[in-house]
């Protein structure tokens, strides 16, 4: 039986958050009292779009608990840690140790998750989609490749415009300009690959589809992980910009992104089931 969605929420914030401390701990982390209040409350932001992807889920079980791993560790820190690294912001040694802390708690937590929001019984639901052809696909998929890249870089001159202390902390960080495109098509596709299988095993329209898209995105891909301070990687001037100029433009992308790519839902039983379950 499901328990409300703020039982679980306020549930699953506590489990997240001791096990991430936990781990952390293990690797020799230490907290003060502000970190762990940002901590707890990037968490609740965490366990909030993804209690919302796992209550609309298809799937159930193992299986819906493989998908909030692999969405939650590529997008929540493998595809962060690259553009870290990139920026000279962590070094080697670092993003593979914070690599490896994120893949042990993505991997802990997800199937918790998935139990405390109420979906680890049950049968998973078939969703029905038109046929699509390869070519199709391909085209999507460039079209959307080329979109984050488009909202990355506009993102970026926005922030620098507005926020000129931005330039003092990354004067020598800065990779070479071709460097740094290549490797956003790489991270776009990471996003693309998320997208696709959150908007496939969704039971929601094609515009609420885009909506929690683009809101995981927002929390996960940018707002939960740089609103917690961290001095020694990067100063909180410097992440809170990040927070709010990732936040937006990832947003934008995940919601055109599942406009581009996505699929109405056929015309089967699985229509009458939306029908009658609300977004919980």
């Amino acid at each position: 039986m499901k328990s409300n969605f703020f039982t679980s929420l306020v549930a699953g914030t506590l489990v997240l958050t001791l096990i991430s401390l936990g781990i952390e701990m293990a690797f020799g982390g230490q907290f003060s009292g502000s970190y762990l209040g940002w901590f707890l409350f990037s968490n609740a932001l965490a366990v909030s779009i993804l209690g919302l992807i796992i209550r609309n889920s298809s799937l159930t079980g193992i299986k819906l608990s493989f998908l909030i791993f692999s969405i939650y560790f590529l997008i929540g820190h493998f595809n962060l840690l690259i553009e870290a690294y990139l920026f000279e912001v962590t070094n080697a040694q670092d993003t593979a140790l914070i690599t490896i802390q994120g893949f042990l708690i993505t991997l802990l937590s997800s199937p918790l998750l998935v139990l405390i929001f109420g979906k680890w019984s049950g049968d998973d639901e078939k969703l029905v989609f038109p046929s699509r052809t390869k070519a199709a696909w391909t085209w999507r998929i460039v079209l959307g490749d080329l979109l984050y890249v488009f909202f990355y870089l506009l993102a970026g001159f926005i922030l620098y415009s507005v926020y000129p202390q931005l330039m003092d902390f990354y004067e020598e960080k800065i990779p070479p300009f071709s460097l740094m495109i290549n490797t956003q098509f790489f991270r776009a596709l990471v996003l693309i690959g998320a997208a696709v299988l959150i908007s496939r095993t969704t039971r929601r329209p094609l515009l609420q589809r885009a909506l929690i898209i683009g809101a995981f995105f927002a929390v996960i891909g940018g707002l939960a992980p740089l609103i917690v301070p961290e001095s020694d990687h990067m100063p909180d001037y410097i992440r809170f910009g990040h927070a709010f100029e990732v936040g937006i433009s990832n947003s934008l992308f995940g919601f055109f992104l599942t406009l581009l790519i996505g699929q109405k839902i056929g015309v089967n039983k699985v229509e009458n089931e939306i029908k009658t379950h609300p977004i919980v």
